[in-house]
């Protein structure tokens, strides 16, 4: 019953935040924006000239070359076109290099256009219209996040006379001298001891200091590796790393310093000599730069998954985790053998790192498929959220003694026969509900998991499980430790009941994150389902002392019957998330009102979630202060509010880009000044008037 309960919690979690961020993605304004223009205003039938496809991004973010690099994908194009209307391959401008983390991507910065030749049949006539649609797929990303986008453009073109604007004219020339020029000569190359070595006829007049080769076709070359360049005798000569999917024919597109781009062609041969410059670049250098990074990233690595170790003992003060982890450890004092005790805290150990590894493969899964997502991402779904209210509901009764179903009760001759098995799903289970929030050491941990490599990325989630389950594994591998512990006895039925004070008080705070979500209506749902799930649960409890046979099914019927109506009635979108008081002081998160206002005065920009303990004490203890609110209407502070409950992409967006993958995250941004001062997450009154008075 406790295993298929906490795999359900997972795999609703999965489902409703899919759906969650899906409603995002299509909800939020384009990050590039295509709009579709013809060389003339009204082309004439029976010539051919350039369509072009203008993509603008956003600030700070960037498209992708026909050939991605390293990581990325190429645009996909679908068009509706009507009878008698073509449009062939487009031609791309040259890009631009972007190298992170060894990794390199051929990027645009800024707006660039795409051409293709458009040709109307002759038998068209003048003042037809043809509308044109086209979808098409791109990714678009900024240094710290990358999202795929999927838009439907159309146009109407009206066949006419074909004359051309000035203005429109140069606008197309500007864009056709960015397309790379072919040369009308071909290359040769070969590939020896896994290097291509690339030979091209090309003027020695021509400067080709600080020029790259890139290649249209993928793999074909090692896309990070150094290029030496020599040019000599009127022939440039190129030698790097071979890829993988070097073929006979090698295409790629030389840039020059002055922004000059020629493609070219180059057939495969026997051997190209090289002959390498004393002025070229020294590849062994490049190399030592690169291990110094790669250094550096695994110091990083190292030092956020010491963060989330202590990140991970932390989240156990919290009151739905106490009560289970100071059960699990007083049952550890009447343990049978040493053996027994620690076998039962790894178990409990590699369940708590189990889920935490989970749970940040689905994050990094969902980031890679273009989602806005961060810690926590699960309590931003009512659903998540019913499940919870019903399973902590379920784990109180327990522990008030309504029923003894042995799911975690310490000292009762049910658990001792679960042995492992039920230290582990105890594990799985704490670790699950410890997740709402981020604390202090946490957060910046798994803000750089997120932005590290893959596989120091899980590390540092494995971190933050091991770190969870510290103490019972201390206690577990102690002996001096347990013969301290308290000796069983009947003293233990009333710590349970008191312990499951923690429990109820966690089920009132999911209910008032679920009304925050949702409706008065999906809240009662949710309520009586709880009821139900409860009488169940009671119901087997009784049928267990008496050993009536069947006594498993009313718990799992009125449990997952009354689940699952709530479920599937989930409001298919969030509610519109709760507006903050709202001030001549305070005011609600916008990315372009707080450009405009840090120019200007003091702006306390914080970011919260109804369902964040850390955060709903902080603003408790010190934001809400009186003394604190006088003191920034005084000094004439505006308070920024960022609410993350029902998840945001554009506050995802924001999080990532100050290293953190979840909230609370406090910053301070000093009149005139572009980078904020970052806050601690524990903040006290003395805190923010010091920053005031500063």
């Amino acid at each position: 019953m406790k295993i298929f309960v906490v795999l359900m919690v997972w795999l609703t979690g999965l489902v409703c935040s899919l759906q969650l961020m899906a409603n995002e993605q299509n909800n939020r304004q384009s990050l590039i924006s295509v709009s579709i223009m013809t060389s003339s205003e009204q082309p004439a039938a029976g010539g051919t000239q350039d369509i072009a496809l203008k993509m603008t991004p956003k600030e700070g973010w960037h498209g992708y070359w026909t050939n991605p690099g390293d990581a990325g994908f190429s645009n996909t194009l679908n068009w509706t076109l009507p009878e008698g209307v073509t449009i062939g391959e487009f031609e791309y401008p040259a890009p631009s290099q972007l190298v992170t983390s060894d990794i390199m991507n051929y990027i645009y910065h800024g707006e660039y256009a795409l051409l293709a030749p458009l040709t109307i049949d002759q038998n068209i006539v003048n003042g037809t219209q043809l509308p044109i649609k086209l979808n098409i797929s791109y990714l678009v990303c900024n240094p710290q996040t990358c999202l795929p986008e999927q838009q439907i453009v159309t146009t109407m073109i009206v066949v006419g006379d074909g004359n051309r604007s000035r203005e429109h004219q140069n606008q197309f020339n500007q864009w056709r001298q960015k397309i790379p020029k072919p040369l009308d000569v071909k290359g040769a190359f070969s590939i020896e001891n896994s290097k291509l070595t690339l030979s091209l006829p090309l003027p020695s007049s021509i400067d080709t200091a600080d020029a790259h080769i890139y290649p249209l076709i993928n793999n074909t070359i090692i896309n990070n590796a150094s290029q030496v360049l020599v040019h000599l005798d009127d022939v440039l000569t190129m030698q790097t790393q071979v890829g993988d999917e070097a073929g006979k024919l090698f295409k790629g597109v030389l840039v020059l310093s002055n922004g000059t781009a020629l493609s070219f062609d180059a057939h495969q041969t026997d051997h190209v000599a090289f002959i390498p410059d004393a002025n070229v670049t020294d590849t062994h250098s490049e190399s030592k730069n690169s291990s110094t990074t790669n250094q550096s990233t695994w110091l990083i690595g190292l030092t956020a998954f010491f963060g989330a170790i202590l990140g991970g003992l932390l989240l156990n003060i919290m009151p739905c985790v106490f009560p289970i982890l100071s059960l699990k450890i007083l049952s550890l004092s009447h343990q049978s053998s040493e053996k027994q005790a620690k076998i039962g805290s790894v178990a409990y150990t590699l369940g708590a790192v189990l889920v935490c590894v989970i749970l940040g493969g689905i994050i990094l899964g969902l980031r890679a498929l273009g989602h806005q997502v961060g810690w926590a991402f699960q309590l931003q779904s009512p659903g998540v959220i019913a499940v919870l209210i019903v399973l902590m509901s379920a784990i109180g009764f327990n522990l008030a003694g309504l029923f003894e179903i042995g799911t975690l009760t310490s000292g009762s001759s049910l658990q001792d026969k679960k042995g492992p098995v039920g230290d582990f799903w105890t594990g799985v289970l704490a670790a699950f509900i410890a997740t709402p929030c981020t604390g202090p050491f946490m957060a910046t941990a798994l803000g750089a998991a997120l932005v590290l490599p893959i596989g120091i990325a899980f590390v540092i989630f494995a971190g933050l499980g091991f770190g969870m389950a510290l103490p019972f594994l201390i206690v577990g591998f102690i002996p001096a430790l347990r013969t301290r512990l308290p000796k069983p006895g009947s003293w233990m039925a009333t710590a349970r009941r008191i312990l499951s004070v923690p429990m109820f008080i966690t089920v009132l705070g999911l209910v008032w994150v679920l009304m925050r979500q949702s409706n008065n209506d999906y809240v009662l749902s949710v309520l009586a389902a709880t009821m139900l799930s409860t009488f169940g649960l009671w119901v087997t409890g009784i049928w267990q002392y008496s050993q009536r046979k069947g006594k498993w099914w009313p718990s799992i019927l009125l449990t997952l019957v009354p689940l699952y109506a709530v479920i599937y009635l989930m409001p298919s979108t969030p509610s519109t998330t709760p507006q903050h008081e709202i001030s001549s002081n305070v005011i609600s998160f916008e990315q372009d009102k707080l450009t405009e206002l840090r120019s200007k005065q003091d702006v306390f920009l914080y970011f919260t979630a109804d369902w964040c303990l850390t955060c709903k004490v902080n603003e408790k203890t010190s934001i809400d202060r009186d003394e604190v609110k006088a003191a920034f209407t005084q000094h004439n502070v505006v308070t920024m509010v960022g609410d993350w409950t029902n998840g945001n992409t554009l506050i995802t967006q924001f999080l990532s880009q100050h290293g953190r993958s979840g909230v609370p995250l406090y910053l301070w941004y000093k009149k005139g000044v572009d980078k904020p001062q970052i806050l601690p997450q524990i903040l006290s009154p003395s805190i923010l008037m010091e920053q005031v008075t500063n």
